[in-house]
């Protein structure tokens, strides 16, 4: 598929596929009369790529561990798992946290009053409408 079709299945950008083609992480065909033609597999890599970039990876990161997700058993995979690895303790920390100002505020709402309380210490970033707010 040539690279607007790409761009509109994928919702990524014209501009986007070509600086992912640029950096590896694509791979496309020229034809002859010079249009770029990716298989349908960028689809996947695409969604794959977009993944990433919203859980927190950076482009160099992702030229580095993307192969690892084809390819486990890639020489540099055991530091790009162990990477997934903190990640996933990262946000399953989060999530605790964000669970109990969740149950913070539903009993405030509720009843005006904290029954559950943060435990000393932990504190919970949440962002609402552009403004990041400390919670403790």
């Amino acid at each position: 598929m040539r690279i607007g079709e790409l761009s509109e299945r994928s919702g990524a950008s014209a501009r986007s596929i070509r600086y992912y083609e640029s950096v590896g992480l694509l791979t496309s065909h020229r034809r002859t009369n010079g249009y770029r033609e990716f298989d349908a597999d960028a689809l996947d890599r695409i969604a794959r790529i977009k993944m990433l970039l919203r859980v927190g990876r950076d482009i160099a990161d992702i030229v580095t561990v993307l192969p690892c997700v084809d390819e486990p058993s890639l020489p540099h995979c055991a530091p790009a798992r162990q990477r997934f690895d903190e990640q996933i303790e990262r946000i399953e920390r989060q999530q605790e946290l964000l669970a109990g100002a969740k149950s913070l505020l539903v009993e405030l709402r509720t009843h005006g009053t904290a029954v559950a309380a943060l435990p000393p210490g932990d504190s919970i970033r949440a962002v609402s409408a552009n403004v990041t707010v400390g919670v403790r």
